[in-house]
């Protein structure tokens, strides 16, 4: 059971599923990485929260002693990312994404495996906090 956690909770696989979800637009679809670096040089908002979210998850895979609070942060990010993105004022271009089945089957299997790698990655946390006497430790 503990091997199947690690695999689900690696930070490479969530950085590989968020960058391959699919999005459905009216007239264009792509992964999400293709949305992310559209609207990387503009400073985009869902833009550059996903670039920080996939830094984060990347420095606490190389960076172990880090991995705690880094991994909860790039998957806030992450997920905030995914948010502005849909729920920005043009959003509505990209609303088939949740009534075509592949799509809709890629941003599930992204928020199972998010939860999954937050709720994991804070009990760590929490449990690290509490192992100090309420001392944080990272």
């Amino acid at each position: 059971m503990k091997t199947v956690k690690k695999i689900l909770t690696h930070p490479l696989l969530i950085i590989l599923i968020f960058c391959g979800i699919i999005i459905s637009g009216e007239q264009m679809g792509g992964f999400y990485l293709l949305y992310i670096l559209l609207g990387l040089p503009h400073f985009v908002v869902h833009s550059v929260l996903g670039i920080v979210g996939i830094i984060c998850l990347l420095l606490t895979y190389y960076a172990k002693q880090t991995r705690g609070l880094l991994s909860v942060i790039g998957a806030v990010c992450m997920i905030a990312s995914l948010l502005y993105f849909f729920l920005q004022p043009n959003g509505r271009y990209n609303y088939n994404t949740f009534s075509e089945p592949l799509p809709l089957l890629t941003l599930i299997v992204f928020s199972v495996l998010i939860l999954f790698f937050l709720v994991s990655n804070s009990t760590a946390l929490f449990y690290k906090v509490n192992k100090t006497n309420g001392h944080f430790i990272v």
